[in-house]
């Protein structure tokens, strides 16, 4: 039981570091999307809303990197499951907050399928450009 919870604690850093990247691309996704339906129709805001939840799980696959990417032992796979998790977590608030309103489901399942599809590729994405980065920040500093 104590290896668990040292193991847990050792952990708690790279943790938080998925919670606070989700939760920025879910919050991020969910304020794009409130403020695309004031200036659009809905049916234009379903077919935005797959490159809406890519960019903010690329922001999120990036930030996670960034924040805690020597803690993270399988970094891009990481950022890709952050990707999927924030796709997932619009996808059920914004039909939720649709159904609760209006009594419709604005996101097909089709369409939550190929956003999640964006979304993973945008947080893989978002990964590989912190590993990058981090990596030529390094080597600069050497020189």
């Amino acid at each position: 039981m104590r290896k668990l919870f040292v193991q847990f604690q050792c952990a708690l850093p790279a943790i938080q570091a998925f919670g606070w990247s989700t939760l920025s691309g879910v919050f991020g996704t969910w304020i794009l999307a409130g403020f695309l339906s004031t200036i659009t129709s809905l049916e234009l805001l379903s077919m935005l809303f797959a490159p809406v939840m890519g960019i903010n799980a690329s922001i999120s696959g990036y930030m996670l990197i960034e924040r805690n990417g020597q803690d993270i032992v399988h970094a891009n796979t990481m950022a890709t499951a952050v990707g999927v998790l924030v796709a997932i977590l619009s996808f059920i608030g914004v039909n939720l907050f649709c159904y609760q309103t209006g009594g419709f489901l604005l996101i097909s399942g089709f369409q939550a399928l190929i956003a999640t599809g964006i979304a993973a590729f945008g947080g893989w994405s978002g990964g590989v450009l912190a590993e990058k980065y981090r990596r030529l920040k390094e080597q600069s500093a050497g020189s």
